[in-house]
């Protein structure tokens, strides 16, 4: 009876396999999440003004081939929307920017989102510690083991940068006191024009008719 209790103290004593990245997409789209994901995306993008955008600029591309072909609103729904589909396409490789707004879209919010990335990212670390038998208190645990970590390395960064920035202002007062300040001399008014009548020179003129010269 004692090699079964072996057996199992050994299975709870060994370290967790790792998960491989197909293995944990193949997880994240068999449970769900990735449809649900896509469809808040899709929800999100209807209600933004990106969506408001691209409806506006359709609307008046449809308006406009109507007009230099009217003979399209004869035609049945299904070759309309061909001949709508080829003109967006065709536009888009041509400079048109109705297929731009969606990429810029997607890549603002989603490839370039970090916000998303982390939302993400929490979302297979919680299907990757249940593929791997991570019990929920373990995990919690663990959560904030790292986000105490997280803290502590926010605020040594928050020390270096702080420490960089006064290194700077002391190196930047020492240099100042290193190198005085020049003086600028005004210019010299001279009020002897028999003295200077040879040289290059303004003739100065007070309101009180005081006469002089100034020299450069």
């Amino acid at each position: 009876m004692s090699k079964p209790n072996a057996h199992a103290n050994a299975n709870a004593n060994k370290e967790p396999e790792t998960v491989d990245h197909k293995s944990l997409a193949a997880k994240y789209k068999k449970n769900g999440s990735f449809d649900q994901k896509r469809k808040i995306l899709l929800q999100n993008f209807k209600e933004s003004q990106t969506h408001t955008n691209l409806l506006l600029k359709l609307k008046v591309m449809v308006e406009s081939k109507i007009r230099n072909d009217p003979s399209i609103l004869l035609k049945n729904k299904g070759k309309t929307a061909a001949l709508i589909q080829g003109e967006v396409i065709n536009g888009n490789s041509s400079g048109s920017s109705i297929l731009s707004i969606v990429d810029k879209d997607i890549q603002e919010k989603i490839i370039d989102s970090p916000d998303f990335h982390q939302e993400l990212k929490v979302e297979l670390k919680d299907i990757r510690r249940k593929l791997l038998g991570v019990s929920d208190e373990d995990y919690a645990v663990q959560l904030e083991k790292e986000r105490a970590q997280k803290a502590d390395e926010d605020a040594r960064r928050e020390r270096e940068r702080a420490e960089r920035d006064l290194a700077y202002k002391n190196n930047f007062k020492v240099k100042q006191l290193s190198y005085p300040q020049k003086i600028v001399k005004p210019p010299r008014f001279n009020f002897h024009p028999s003295i200077y009548r040879d040289h290059d020179t303004d003739v100065y003129r007070g309101p009180n008719g005081l006469g002089g010269h100034l020299r450069y």
